[in-house]
């Protein structure tokens, strides 16, 4: 048996054994960096399912809100129905025009009761100066008992929501007439 030899001198012995225990150490890393980035992708996936279960939470909401959303008005609105159906029992049961104005007037307050508590209020027009981010004029009427610009009558009524008016009141507004200087002076004369 003829067996060789091999010498390996000592410095390449020593670098042998550093390059071994450098890719020992790289190996180390390598398993740390494989395990955090395993990590960070389980972070990952739950961060994408959590966000997907989220999404659909969000979703189910709109609907039911969308679905459901008008339930308290609807509550709000059903005293209404119920006043309705009484003035008409009593328009059957009498016919005194007395009870049912007293039936309608119940009627109009409990509903501005409402629209008040939706935050709706109602433009007040008639008598104040006329101004065009709250009224409409339909109609200028020339007259002497009002002065320029002052509302003489309401054709139908404005209303502010949430401190923006959605709709403008129409209006009437006075404009003073235009005297007749030349016929005064006229008339004065002779």
């Amino acid at each position: 048996m003829n067996k060789k030899i091999y010498f390996i001198k000592e410095e390449d012995l020593k670098n042998l054994r550093e390059i071994a225990k450098k890719f020992k150490e790289l190996m180390n890393e390598k398993k740390e960096a494989d395990k955090k980035i395993e990590e960070l992708n389980d972070k990952y996936l739950r961060t994408l399912a959590e966000f997907d279960n989220y999404r659909k939470r969000v979703e189910k909401e709109k609907r039911d809100i969308l679905k459901y959303g008008n339930e308290n008005l609807i509550l709000q609105l059903i005293p209404f129905d119920e006043i309705f159906d009484s003035v008409l029992k009593q328009i059957d049961k009498t016919q005194s025009v007395e009870v049912i104005k007293k039936g309608l007037e119940l009627l109009k307050k409990e509903f501005e009761k409402f629209l008040e508590g939706l935050g709706v209020k109602k433009i007040v027009a008639k008598g104040e100066k006329f101004n065009p981010d709250f009224h409409e004029a339909t109609e200028v009427i020339e007259t002497d008992d009002f002065e320029d610009g002052i509302i003489i009558e309401e054709d139908k009524s404005g209303y502010i929501y949430n401190e923006r008016v959605i709709r403008p009141s129409m209006v009437k507004v006075a404009k003073r007439k235009k005297s007749n200087n030349v016929e005064d002076k006229s008339t004065s004369k002779g």
